[in-house]
Formats: structure tokens, sequence, C-alpha cells
């Protein structure tokens, strides 16, 4: 397995998921953390939204980006295809993507560490076909449908033949072909890629899954993926979990947890009620206990059942309440408003007792839980958390809060932790997915007129724009203890959609003060690493 000295300061080249904030800014805001450099490909050769990136120039700035680093993380849907939606969407071949996988051995064999992250094909229930083939409008709803079916009729205790058969029916054979042909060959890759980390090219592996449900070829594929792992014998390397999105952010931190070299961060998995650890969150297929455990382990990180770890992932588990973009939470019960009341109450506990604390708002999908946050900032100890995630999937959420605080966890044991950068992460994610998310998104689609489980358009300039930073701002100001600011001009919408917004934020201070560093931007682009 490679090696590679530690330089100062420490740079990982990262080829993102594609070019959302999510995939890209995120791991970026959490390298700042322990005052590392991401080095990032130029705009010019990275997918925008359904075009495909540039793959061969996007190899040959890998291999030249990871030259001047301590280590990469890369995606192998971007570095094969083009980037993750061109992986559900192009008609590249096993053979063509697998000769662009090459450039890793090429790395590898040069003593930089190679951390990668490959997907399974969801099969999302939605004729939405701004992210997958465009077949998807009309028929995203059948064929979601048709792989819960598949999926059903393979188990041993399978009885009802004509319900695939009607599920067969509904799709054309073309479409269905077509659907299938697709999932097999990024199977295949996918089986590839565990034998890339099999033979050491790759130091680690996150398998994800994103938006599957207990029942979908997705969960199918998974399982033989996991099986395929134990097979190898390369659990130590390889993680496979639900999430996507946050992936690149885990390896990231997994990266950093080797390069810092402080030994192992143990995390203690914690619920104000512990059966909700049993229950499986929407758009997931495996209980949220399951997943917080494979976003600890593909952080690098060790699970944790006795007294004293050294972080406290708090999880606020699903309760089934609703969805906040598919359709915005009006009424809470006396119940959920108890137990958000009661994490905040064992997060404040902790925090007064000189514990490092990460809190997961998993207790309904795309959005914070605004009874939790709010209960969290009338502690007055909220800007204490070593992190805090409540965005899109409970995957999503788990990986980001564990990535964020194991990576401070152990910058601060190494003495290189940025307090400023922690800070403004931690201001970002609570203005992101409790300001933005559970709050003014609901606005501007209300404005906007956008139907419930589509996305919608927002062109550049609109006026709503304004009405986004002017919410945001409002949000950031009302954050106690954190003294947070919204850079004017930095508002924007990524991919022309309301679903993500984008945006700089700063915390402390508006000038230096004596005993505190602020570190200088910490993404770079290719040009400076030529």
């Amino acid at each position: 397995m490679s090696t590679a000295p530690a330089r100062q300061p420490l740079r990982v080249a990262l080829l993102p998921l594609d070019e959302r904030p999510a995939c890209s800014r995120l791991p970026a805001q959490i390298a700042a953390v322990a005052g590392a450099e991401v080095l990032l490909p130029p705009a010019a050769l990275m997918p925008r939204l359904r075009e495909p990136g540039d793959v061969d120039a996007l190899g040959g700035w890998l291999v030249r980006a990871a030259s001047n680093a301590d280590a990469a993380v890369v995606s192998l849907e971007t570095l094969g295809h083009g980037g993750l939606i061109a992986s559900r969407t192009q008609p590249r071949t096993v053979a063509e993507v697998t000769a662009r996988w090459q450039v890793l051995a090429e790395i590898a064999a040069a003593g930089t560490p190679v951390h990668a992250v490959t997907l399974i094909t969801r099969t999302p229930d939605s004729d939405d076909a701004m992210e997958e083939p465009g077949y998807w409008d009309p028929h995203g709803p059948a064929l979601h449908h048709l792989s819960a079916e598949l999926h059903r009729g393979e188990q041993p205790t399978a009885s009802h033949p004509d319900e695939l058969t009607a599920a067969r029916a509904a799709v054309p054979a073309t479409v269905r072909s077509d659907f299938v042909r697709r999932r097999l060959r990024n199977h295949a890759l996918n089986l590839t890629a565990l034998e890339l980390a099999a033979v050491g090219v790759l130091d680690s592996l996150v398998v994800g899954a994103d938006d599957t449900a207990s029942l979908a070829l997705a969960t199918a594929e998974l399982q033989q993926l996991r099986l395929w792992r134990t097979r190898l014998e390369t659990e130590d390397r390889v993680s496979v979990r639900p999430g996507a999105d946050e992936a690149t952010a885990t390896l990231v931190a997994r990266t950093l947890l080797d390069l810092l070299d402080g030994g192992p961060v143990t995390v203690r998995i914690e619920a104000v009620d512990p059966h909700g650890l049993a229950r499986v969150a929407p758009y997931e297929n495996i209980p949220v206990g399951r997943t917080a455990a494979g976003q600890i382990e593909a952080c690098g990180a060790t699970v944790h059942t006795g007294p004293d770890p050294d972080l406290h992932l708090l999880v606020h588990t699903p309760d089934g309440d609703g969805d906040w973009a598919v359709e915005p939470l009006t009424k809470r019960s006396a119940t959920a408003a108890q137990a958000a009341r009661a994490l905040a109450d064992r997060a404040a506990e902790l925090l007064r007792a000189g514990q490092d604390v990460a809190v997961a708002d998993c207790a309904q999908p795309n959005g914070a839980d605004p009874l939790l946050v709010d209960a969290l900032l009338r502690t007055g100890l909220a800007h204490r958390l070593m992190s805090y995630a409540g965005w899109n999937t409970a995957g999503n959420t788990l990986g980001t809060a564990v990535a964020h605080a194991v990576t401070a966890v152990a910058a601060r044991r190494a003495g290189r932790c940025d307090e400023r950068a922690q800070l403004d992460l931690l201001a970002h994610r609570f203005i992101e997915d409790r300001g933005y998310m559970t709050g003014v998104r609901a606005e501007l689609r209300a404005a906007l007129g956008s139907t419930p489980g589509r996305h919608d358009h927002v062109p550049d300039g609109h006026p709503l724009l304004d009405r986004l930073a002017t919410g945001l701002t409002r949000y950031a100001e009302e954050l106690p203890g954190f003294h947070a600011r919204i850079t004017p001009g930095s508002v924007r919408l990524p991919w022309r959609r309301t679903f993500e917004a984008d945006f700089d934020v700063t915390t402390g201070p508006a000038a230096p003060t004596a005993g505190v560093t602020v570190a200088a931007p910490s993404t770079t682009t290719a040009e400076e690493t030529r």
C-alpha cells in the first residue's frame, strides 16, 4: 500500500463527484479546519449539471495535482464518466471507464495514497429527469416500482410473480433494457473498484448508495458488494453504506486522520430514544444506527461503546414527520418538541463537562429540525459543538457531521486546528441546513410556484436571489455566539434551482484580534499546482 511523507502544510488533491458545493466546497471547508489545503480542478474541466466534464483533461490534472499533494481523494464517476450525472446518463463502456482509471495505479506507484469513492446507481421515485436519463419523465415512478419488484422476486420467500410481470409491463421494453444494462455496467465498475482496493491501488474506498429503499436493486447490489468486500478481506479499507454527496468529505477526513498521525478517534453513537437508532430513514435501506457506524468507519474513526470516547455523536433519529423539500412541515407534536429539547439538554450537559460533541439531525430528510436547532441555540453552547449537520438524507447528514468532528478532534490533538475555520464551518451548516433548507427555501419555492417533488429553475439575476441573500443574512445575524456574517455578493444557486444554495460566511470579530490566527483560503486551483 502506498505511503507518502507529509509536507507542511498538508495538501489533498480532490477530484469531486461534481461541481456542487456539497461535493467540492464542503471537503475543502473540512480540510481547512486542520489547516490543510485542497487542490481542485479548474472549473472549466468540471461537469456542468448534465454536461460531462473533460475526462481526459481531468485525468491529466489529477496526475499532476497528486504529485504535489500528500494524498488524493477521487470520485471514480468523475474520473471515468465525467461526473455523477454522466455516470447515469452517458453510454460509456466498462472498458472505456476502466482505461481512464489506469492513472490511479500511476499515482499510487509514485507514492501518493489514493482514496476513492464510487456509487451504486439510484432509482428515485420521481418523474423528474434533471439528474437522470431522459426517459425518467414519465417512467421514473414505474422504474422505481420495477426495481422493488425485481429485488422482491429474488427473495427466497418470493411468491407473487404476477406483480413482477405487471411491473415490467408498465415500462416500455426499450426503457427496461437500457435501465438494466446501465445498472449492470455500473455494478461491474463497482466490483472493479473493489479489486483496486484489494490489490492496494486504493488505500481506501467508499461505496455509497443514495435515494434507495429496503426493496430496490440498489439495495441488492449493496448487499452483493458487502459480500465481495468480506470475501476479499478488505473490511478495514472499504466502506459500503448509504450516502453519496458527502462521500468525498468523509474521505478527506479519513485522509487527514492518516496524515495527522495522532492515533484513532473513538466515537460513541447516542440517541435520546435508543430505539430510534433502529429506524430506517427515508431514502435509505438500513437502520440509521448502522448508517452512523458506516460513516464513522468511512472517516477512519472507530465506534466506541464504552465510557470516555473522544467524541459523542448525538443522533436526532428519524421521526417520520415529513420531508422539508417535498412538503415542508407546518405542525409538530409535543412529543417531537420534547425529543428535541432532550437532545439539546444532553448536548449541553456533555459540553459543560468538557466533552466533544457532534450532532447529526436526521429527524426529517432534506433539512434541519427547527425544534432541535432552536433548542440547541437556546442553550447558548451551540458554538462549542464540534459539528452539526441536518441536510438531505440521513447518510449525507451523518457523514458530514462525523467528517467535520473527527477532523476537528484530530487537528486539535495535533495542534493544527484552525479555530476560525472550525467556527465558520459550524455556522455555515446551521445557516444552510436550518436557515435555508427549513426556512428561506420554502419561501422561494412558494414565490416561484414550484411543483412539490420536482426541481424548479431560477435564472441568473432573478430578483429572488436578493430575497435569498436577505433571508440568509437575517438568520446569520441571529445566531448566538457566532458573530456570523454572510459575505456580500457570495449568495448563489449553483444549479439554478432552489434545492441547494451556496454562500460565504465568516465568524468572530470582523478583524483578527490578538491570539487568533485566520487561515488563508484553503482551495487551490490546478494552475497553482503545475
